[in-house]
């Protein structure tokens, strides 16, 4: 089972020249593995802004469209993780889209753990990713300690959080 979340993320690597967190960006700290300096506000708008660069773990942190069809199909198994690692703190990004249709879209999935926006990408920019979904975990230390490109199934998510920990 390991071999194809492993073959995933080697073709996200591949399909991007390498370009994967912390490769060919001045965004994020190559020489620490954390997240990009980057302000996100509330997809809502009624709450603070994500620092990402700040973002402890264990979390994740996880990138995403309305129009992308993984996406779509993965954010409920994203909400029943969270629902079952109150441990880890879960963040979503929507990347590239006008807020209020995003949050209307999460309300009709019943997604409710915090999600911020990218409108403008210079999250993806930052990551050196072009394609969606993208799942970033955390450690306690705020290390990046996985980057998957591409849908997550909740036993690879499970075993992304175990690598966290």
């Amino acid at each position: 089972m390991v071999a194809a979340p492993l073959a995933i993320a080697l073709f996200g690597w591949a399909a991007f020249g390498g370009a994967m967190f912390g490769c060919g960006g001045d965004d994020g700290d190559e020489s620490t593995g954390r997240l990009p300096e980057l302000v996100l506000p509330l997809l809502s708008g009624d709450g603070p802004p994500l620092r990402l660069g700040e973002l402890d773990g264990p979390a994740v942190v996880n990138l995403w469209a309305t129009w992308c069809a993984p996406c779509r199909r993965e954010l409920p198994t994203f909400q029943d993780v969270s629902e079952q690692r109150p441990d880890v703190a879960f963040v979503g990004v929507d990347v590239g889209e006008d807020p209020a249709s995003a949050q209307e879209f999460l309300d009709r999935l019943g997604v409710t753990f915090p999600q911020y926006t990218d409108e403008a990408g210079a999250l993806t920019e930052a990551l050196g990713v072009a394609s969606l979904p993208v799942t970033l975990v955390v450690d306690a230390d705020g290390q990046v300690v996985v980057t998957n490109v591409g849908p997550m199934t909740s036993e690879v998510l499970a075993d992304a959080l175990d690598a966290a920990s």
